[in-house]
């Protein structure tokens, strides 16, 4: 067992986790760190999928009570008719959801293969666009007002911040940073924007999980991982709880930075990391 491997799966995990509830896009700091600092960090599909669940696992737990009142309400209005004017909001709620995930779980999937193509052969260029876009997105909504928004979402917010969400799929473009600005940009509250943004997120997860299981059925040598090697247990293992724990640690701030006008900050950050990949893109081309 190597104590560097050990140290650089703990270190993913949690960039995996900081970077799914931070604007600041995991993608492009991994892209970046590959390039600049000749990292190797191509796990396989295996530790794609477990990263995930451990950021997946951290947001379920953060919104429990949110998502158990949700799937209580969806369910009772559907089989509890005398329930319904009281269940009708959760089951609507769930339903905005499903609308959100539609763009990524149709279109996204097709541009992600088209992006692929462009990033196999300019990976900074891709990944630069995809953190100047996240820069601007920020920067345009930096004096949104973040307690005085809507305290609802509509169908066609649902819809917009969903269309953000389809872009994601774009490496070095953040998920959390599109689909905030997305809401932020339709006038709803910085609350509302962010719990549905976590709520999008369950589904995401849950859909790009199953899409990497897909692949490594596809090409099982895609799976990145040797049954007969035991200490790869150990730094799969410490990767998911580094990402589970640093998703769960992010959650408890994003909130606070976030309604303290702080996207500035990030917007400013993404775009010099922004320019950074431009350059590295421009010299290696």
């Amino acid at each position: 067992m190597s104590f560097t491997e050990l140290v650089k799966y703990i270190l993913l995990g949690i960039v995996q986790g900081i970077t799914e509830v931070l604007p600041i896009s995991s993608s492009g700091h991994v892209a970046i760190a590959q390039t600049l600092f000749r990292l190797e960090t191509d796990e396989g599909m295996l530790f794609l999928i477990l990263v995930n669940v451990g950021s997946l696992v951290a947001i379920l737990i953060h919104f429990w009570k949110t998502i158990i009142r949700l799937v209580k309400g969806f369910l009772r209005y559907i089989f509890v008719r005398s329930s319904r004017n009281e269940t009708r909001d959760d089951f609507q709620y769930c339903l905005k959801i499903a609308v959100a995930s539609i763009p990524l779980g149709i279109i996204g999937l097709s541009l992600k293969s088209t992006i692929e193509s462009y990033y196999d052969r300019v990976p900074m260029i891709i990944v630069s666009l995809g953190l100047l876009v996240t820069a601007t997105a920020l920067y345009l909504v930096r004096n949104a007002s973040y307690v005085n928004g809507r305290q609802t979402v509509s169908y066609r917010d649902a819809l917009f911040v969903g269309f953000g969400q389809m872009f994601a799929v774009m490496p070095g473009l953040s998920r959390s940073g599109i689909t905030t600005s997305a809401g932020l940009s339709r006038n709803m509250s910085m609350e509302t924007t962010l719990v549905f943004s976590f709520m999008m997120y369950i589904p995401a997860s849950l859909g790009s999980s199953l899409y990497y299981a897909l692949e490594i059925i596809r090409d099982p040598a895609s799976l990145g991982f040797d049954p007969s090697d035991f200490s790869q247990y150990v730094y799969y293992l410490l990767a998911l709880i580094a990402s589970l724990v640093a998703t769960r640690f992010s959650l408890k701030f994003v909130f606070k930075l976030f309604r303290g006008g702080k996207l500035i900050y990030f917007s400013i950050y993404t775009f010099l990391l922004g320019m950074i990949a431009l350059l590295a893109g421009i010299i290696s081309f």
